[in-house]
């Protein structure tokens, strides 16, 4: 058989997203012998030396051949019955038509940061790598670190949260529950909310809490609001919250950044991300108080659904005095222990 010639070569009605753009990796995905190896090997002396595994050179476009005939077979149910099909059929059946192209295959693994989530099977491969591993940890450090329930009773995930600061212009993504000095966190981060169902123009809520602030009065403590974001449309194909979308549209920062500044001796505060999906149209201004903040009663008052979740730590350390002169805040406490 010839590659090149049935519908995974042809983009008259598929994205040319679906392609490799490299024209070597191209070659090595779409025949089976390769005299001097794969592009992927960096190394000339690997690629003389690399040697396909016996058997692969005739297995190889059989295989090919029979999955793209079962993808055309797909693409023409799409086409005849694209009006008696629901929206979920089409994505699943998109879904079924690409899953086993060797392009899409290699970009889905190779080529995450690249891939065009507006295409569903990519968001297919993006929530199963994130459900085998992303979602899992995030529910393990929001619970261990008791973030639930101690903002929200409980959360199911359904997008996927990248947290990065603009730490001396390097954006470093942010594991769950990592331990960050005041230095990283004096500016706003940013956001990107992964969403892997079709979704139309969405608006979207974030709040960052911090429930460890200390409340003396009460021998307990209480929830600070450190940042709140309002009516930010969100898509598949715009996923991102940052500094340039906030300058487009400043009425969508509901209340501004805070860096988290904690009293020295005091316990490490946990700061949490939470992203909600609004149900109403627009979000107003409902007189938010940052201090004593009650984020259960705000989310049952605007009736917002939590799609997606983050979390950080972060303690004194020598800079915070810096931060504080930078965001006009007063001294810090210094909390001791007293001897019983």
């Amino acid at each position: 058989m010839s590659f090149g010639t049935g519908i995974w070569s042809n983009f008259s009605k598929r994205s040319t997203s679906l392609t490799v753009s490299s024209n070597k990796i191209k070659q090595g995905l779409l025949n089976a012998g390769l005299p001097f190896g794969p592009a992927t090997l960096r190394k000339r002396s690997s690629r003389i030396k690399y040697s396909p595994p016996i058997g692969l050179s005739t297995v190889y476009p059989l295989a090919y051949e029979i999955l793209e005939l079962e993808s055309t077979q797909i693409h023409k149910i799409l086409s005849r019955q694209a009006n008696e099909l629901s929206m979920e059929q089409k994505e699943e059946l998109l879904v079924r038509a690409e899953y086993h192209n060797p392009e899409v295959v290699f970009k889905s693994h190779f080529q995450t940061n690249s891939l065009d989530r507006t295409q569903p099977v990519y968001r297919r491969y993006l929530r199963e790598k994130w459900e085998n591993h992303d979602k899992m940890l995030l529910m393990q450090r929001l619970e261990s670190l008791h973030a639930i329930p101690d903002t929200l009773s409980t959360l199911d995930p359904r997008c996927d949260v990248v947290l990065r600061f603009p730490h001396n212009n390097v954006h470093t993504t942010v594991e769950p529950g990592q331990l960050l000095s005041s230095n990283v966190t004096k500016k706003p981060p940013s956001l990107e909310v992964v969403e892997f169902d079709p979704i139309p123009d969405d608006l979207y809520t974030v709040l960052i809490v911090n429930p460890d602030t200390p409340d003396l009065e009460n021998d307990t403590f209480s929830t600070t609001l450190h940042w709140a974001l309002r009516n930010v449309p969100l898509s598949s194909s715009d996923i991102s919250i940052d500094a340039l979308k906030l300058q487009e549209c400043p009425e969508r920062e509901l209340v501004s950044y805070l860096p988290p500044v904690p009293d020295k001796n005091a316990p490490v505060n946990r700061l949490v991300v939470w992203v909600f999906r609004q149900n109403q149209k627009e979000l107003t201004d409902s007189g938010v108080t940052r201090e004593f903040f009650d984020i259960r009663g705000f989310v049952a008052q605007h009736s917002l659904t939590a799609v997606g979740a983050h979390i950080w730590r972060s303690g004194w350390d020598r800079n915070v005095p810096n931060v504080r002169d930078m965001y006009g805040l007063p001294k810090g406490r210094v909390f001791h222990r007293v001897r019983r």
